[in-house]
C-alpha cells in the first residue's frame, strides 16, 4: 500500500507543501554542521565559466523567469567568497540552506514528474551546474551529483558536453564535493551583463589542469521517444607532462525538444 499512498499524496498534496513538510528535520540537521568560512585564497584563477541567465530556445513564463533570476542572485549572495581549505567538503544544502520565501527565494521553474511547475528556489540548478563544472576542472573529488532525466534544450548555446548539469532539490538531492586539490580555494560568483560568472581562485597555480572529455555521444529512438546518450571523463594534465583519465558518468536522458534526424 505504501507505493499507492505515495502516488496518491503526489496527486493530492501540492509540491511546495510536500517540500515544506520535509524542511524542518533537514533544517535542524543542517544546524549541526559547520559552514565554510568567507575569505580569499588568492587571486590566481584556477578555472572559470560564464552562463547566460536567459536562453532563446528555453523560454519560461516571464514571472517564472524573473523568479529564477531572483533565486540565482540570492544564491550568489550566499555562496560568493566561500573558502574551501584542503580536505574541506562542500554541500549545496548545507551552505545554501533551504530555498524558502523568508530567506529571499521565490517560486521559480522546476521539473516534477517531467512537468514544469513553480517551486521554491526553482532555477537554482543553473548555479549548481556551474559549481559542478568548476569542481571538475579544479580536480575536486565528487561525492554526490544528480541529473534531470530530461535533455531540456538543444545545443544552440551549449558550450560544454551534454550531461554537465547538477540537479539539486532540498533536502534530498544534494551536490557535494571535497577539495582534494592540495590548495585552499575560494569560490567567486557574480552576475554581470545578464550572465552568471563563477570562478575558483587559489594563491598560486595548481600542478595540474583538467578538462572534460565526451565519448559515445548518440541519439536513439526507443519506445516512441528520443533519448540522448554519452559518457563523460575527466582528463588530467600534470606539470611533469603525464596525463590520465577518470570516468565521471554515463548519461541517458529523454529529449524534450524536436530532433529532426537523430543518428541511428
Amino acid at each position: 500500500m505504501r507505493p499507492v499512498l505515495r502516488r496518491l499524496a503526489r496527486k493530492v498534496i501540492p509540491v511546495p507543501l510536500r517540500v515544506a513538510l520535509l524542511h524542518w528535520p533537514a533544517m535542524l540537521e543542517l544546524l549541526r554542521h559547520e559552514r565554510l568560512p568567507l575569505g580569499s585564497a588568492g587571486a590566481h584563477v584556477v578555472t572559470s565559466r560564464s552562463t547566460p541567465l536567459r536562453r532563446e530556445r528555453l523560454t519560461y513564463d516571464e514571472s517564472l523567469q524573473r523568479a529564477k533570476e531572483q533565486n540565482v542572485a540570492r544564491a550568489v549572495e550566499l555562496l560568493d567568497g566561500l573558502t574551501l581549505a584542503p580536505g574541506a567538503r562542500f554541500s549545496w544544502h548545507r551552505h545554501l540552506g533551504p530555498p524558502v520565501r523568508w530567506r529571499g527565494f521565490a517560486a521559480g521553474p522546476e521539473l516534477h514528474d517531467d512537468q514544469l511547475e513553480a517551486g521554491g528556489g526553482g532555477g537554482l540548478c543553473q548555479v549548481a551546474n556551474l559549481l559542478f563544472y568548476l569542481a571538475i576542472h579544479a580536480g575536486l573529488e565528487l561525492e554526490e551529483r544528480h541529473r534531470h532525466a530530461l535533455d531540456l534544450f538543444p545545443d544552440d548555446s551549449r558550450t560544454v558536453p551534454f550531461g554537465c548539469g547538477a540537479t539539486v532539490f532540498f533536502p534530498k538531492k544534494d551536490l557535494k564535493f571535497i577539495n582534494t586539490s592540495g590548495s585552499a580555494l575560494t569560490l567567486r560568483l557574480k552576475i554581470l551583463d545578464g550572465a552568471l560568472l563563477g570562478a575558483l581562485q587559489a594563491a598560486s597555480p595548481l600542478p595540474f589542469r583538467c578538462e572534460l572529455v565526451e565519448r559515445d555521444h548518440r541519439f536513439e529512438q526507443r519506445d516512441g521517444a528520443t533519448f540522448r546518450h554519452n559518457r563523460l571523463f575527466r582528463r588530467w594534465h600534470f606539470d611533469d607532462g603525464s596525463t590520465r583519465e577518470e570516468w565521471l558518468a554515463d548519461h541517458d536522458a529523454r529529449v524534450a525538444y524536436p530532433v529532426t534526424s537523430p543518428p541511428p
